[in-house]
């Protein structure tokens, strides 16, 4: 092959492919954005298990709402986060599946590297603060939720203590049977 045609090869694979630069750096943007959405859902979470036991019905579900919006944006940006780093793979001729953002920092320039590097470790935090804080207010509404059951045994025996009338009209009296319940 003439060197001529080798460049012209060249040139017709990169067609419509972008500089990995213009790539790396939307991909700084998204995951910027990301920890900017985990922030806000860490946020809401600090805010559950500071109104611990505190909020209103109508309250707790707004709450929630809020949290299910956060998700839903992350999951969003995560989307465009994949397929950013896809259309990088495709741009260095590699496997999306392999390119990892800790392989993506091994081989881009110092300031780059500093940058994703940055946004890397600060996802990874507030991810392990998101789920650390997921597991307590989640514990702490399984033993909320305990103790309202535990409540309702002690009223449903309660109630069956008291003497009822049968179908017939007779005055009919059930023995206790409450049960220990810890909550």
């Amino acid at each position: 092959m003439i060197r001529g045609q080798e460049m012209s090869v060249s040139s017709e694979k990169n067609m419509g492919s972008r500089p990995a630069e213009e790539l790396l750096g939307e991909l700084t943007d998204i995951l910027s954005q990301e920890l900017a959405l985990h922030n806000g859902l860490r946020d809401e979470l600090l805010v559950e298990l500071e109104q611990e036991g505190r909020l209103k019905g109508r309250e707790m579900l707004l709450l929630q709402q809020r949290k299910y919006n956060w998700i839903g944006r992350i999951e969003a940006i995560e989307e465009r986060r994949i397929h950013k780093v896809a259309e990088l793979a495709r741009s260095w001729s590699e496997s999306a599946d392999n390119l990892t953002l800790k392989r993506i920092i091994s081989r881009v320039e110092p300031d780059m590297a500093a940058q994703l590097d940055s946004c890397h470790n600060g996802l990874l935090a507030l991810v392990e603060e998101v789920r650390r804080l997921a597991r307590e207010t989640g514990a702490n509404a399984q033993a909320r939720l305990k103790a309202v059951e535990a409540t309702l045994s002690v009223i449903g025996e309660a109630a069956r203590m008291h003497p009822t009338y049968s179908g017939a009209g007779r005055l009919q009296q059930q023995k206790p049977s409450f049960k220990t319940t810890s909550a």
